[in-house]
Parts: structure tokens; sequence; C-alpha cells
């Protein structure tokens, strides 16, 4: 029960604090070290799938081993609890990505395209240099939408699941993913392994805010959602972003330009109109709506299992 109650408060800090600019954070930690092992790495050898996997262990169990030493101390002095709520805090990023795109959403709003597409540079990965207004909607719609799995739903899914270190290491996961994860002359094979074990991680969270944007009435049937997410290269991106052009009635997807690169990508509702600058509100609504959907059905599962072990336990206690 006191799991349940450190998730909770952690997404209250959230809410109320989201990520205070200039204090440490474990994303940015994790960014660190994942510049430092990539850079020791690939000096000496080739940039393989055996050495991008290399990297991945490193990186991790670098991150767990300091969350691991930081926890025994702490717990001499009875404040490791504290350890665990501010990991699972730091590893949603709800409020900060609301905010971010709503520094982008102003100067879009008054056709200051140049400021918007530095603000949407600092949340997505894909050159943002020519961007027109309709594919900075795009992208940020997109980003929402990836988020809701790998920002929110995923690392609180980890967190109900195993706790803090399940929440550190998928956060983890999805940083390196970030980083070295997509598709590049430089990293085509290097990321391979960041990029699939993210995959793995996100695969029950992406059909969780799925399910929940189910249960809120999409317009469109499961089978037409299965048969477009499966073309993206990622299979929990590419049904976030899926289901939220749907939901927008929107169309999404599409080529994008990553260090110079062209990586042509699956349209999404591709009868839907492009989005507008409306549309990133209304998106930044669905992701609270889906937040609170999923939330409430993981805590659901949790609190049952929960009552479940207690009644086995009181039953075979004489």
């Amino acid at each position: 029960m006191w799991q349940v109650n450190q998730i909770l408060i952690a997404i209250g800090l959230d809410l109320l604090l989201g990520d205070p600019h200039g204090w440490p954070h474990v994303t940015r930690g994790a960014g660190v070290l994942a510049s430092y092992y990539e850079k020791k790495l690939t000096k000496r050898y080739q940039p393989t799938i055996s050495l991008g996997a290399i990297f991945w262990v490193l990186v991790t169990s670098s991150i767990l081993g300091l969350f691991w030493l930081t926890d025994r101390v702490l717990r001499r002095i009875r404040l490791g609890w504290a350890l665990h709520i501010l990991i699972i805090y730091q590893s949603i990023a709800l409020t900060d990505l609301r905010k971010h795109i709503e520094a982008l959403v102003e100067p879009l709003a008054r056709q200051k395209h140049a400021v918007a597409r530095r603000m949407l540079a600092r949340i997505v990965g894909r050159d943002t240099n020519h961007l027109n207004e309709a594919e900075i909607c795009r992208a940020a719609i997109e980003c929402i939408a990836e988020s809701l799995t790998d920002g929110i739903v995923g690392p609180i899914f980890w967190a109900i699941a195993a706790g803090a270190p399940a929440a550190l290491m998928y956060r983890t996961a999805n940083t390196l993913d970030s980083v070295v994860g997509y598709r590049s002359s430089k990293y085509e094979y290097f990321g391979k392994f960041s990029a699939r074990a993210d995959d793995v991680l996100s695969w029950f969270p992406a059909r969780l805010v799925a399910a929940a944007f189910y249960i809120t009435g999409l317009p469109v049937n499961r089978r037409t959602v299965h048969k477009e997410s499966h073309k993206h290269a990622s299979p929990n991106a590419g049904l976030a972003e899926c289901v939220m052009a749907y939901r927008l009635g929107v169309r999404l997807g599409g080529d994008n330009v990553y260090q110079g690169e062209r990586v042509t990508g699956p349209v999404f509702n591709a009868g839907g109109r492009y989005p507008r600058l409306e549309d990133i509100s209304v998106s930044l609504v669905w992701m609270q709506l889906i937040t609170t959907i999923c939330v409430a059905m993981l805590l659901i599962v949790k609190l049952a299992i929960i009552n479940l072990y207690a009644r086995r336990i009181k039953a075979h206690t004489p």
C-alpha cells in the first residue's frame, strides 16, 4: 500500500512542480552517461549492434548502481522512501511536457514561426528549421501522443508494477532510445539495441494508452488502427500517433528530417485534415484525460492484487 502512496505523491509533485529549471534530473544524468560511454566505445570500436548492446547495459547498470548505493545510504537514516518518491516523480513528464508545448503555442499563435521552431526543437528529435505552421503543429501533436506512452503512462506503469527501480530503468531506456535509437547513418546499428529495448518495455503501456482511447469512443475500428500503426518503425509510437490522429480527426505521420537525412514514415488517418493550432490544445486535454484513465485502471488492478494477497496471508495465518 505504501508503494501506491509513493506513486500518488510522485504524481502530485509532478503536477505541482513539473521539472524546475536547473534541478538535477535522472534523465539528464542518463544523457550525460550516454554521451560519455558512446564517445569512449565508438572511439575504439566499430559502432555495431553488439557494441550498442554493451553501451545500453553500461549506461543502465551505472544508473541503477548509483540508485542502489544512494538507497542503501538513505535507508540507514530512514530516508529511503524519499529517494523512491523522487525517482518516480522525475520519471513522469506530464507537466513539463505541457509547459514545453504551451511555450511554442504562444509564439505560433502570433505567427512567430522561428521562435516556435526553436521551442519545438527542445522536445523533438527531427530537424525543425524549415517546418511550416502545419508541420510544427503535427510535430507537437506527435510528440504529445508518443510522450503519453514513454513520458507518462510508461513510467507510472513500471512504478506500479515494480517500484522506483523499474521506473528508473524504463526512463533510462527511453532516454537512450531518444539519444541513439533513431534511424540514421550514424546510429543504424549502434542504436538498434536501445530502440528494441525501449520497444519491449513500452509495449504494454502503449496498448494501455490505446485501450484508454478506445474507452472514450475512438471513431475508427481497431483493425484500421492495427493496420496503420504497424507500418511505423516503432510498434508503440505508431500506435499512439495513430489513435491520436483519429481522435482529433487530423492527418499525422509522413516524412521527417533527422540530422539532414530525410526519413519516410507512414501516414495515419490519411483522409484527415492537416493539423491546426487549436488541435495542439485539444491534444493536451486528451493527454490529461487519457493519463487519468490509465492511472485509474492501473491503481484499481494494483489495489485488487494487494487486497487478494492480504486475504491469502490472513487465511494462512493461525
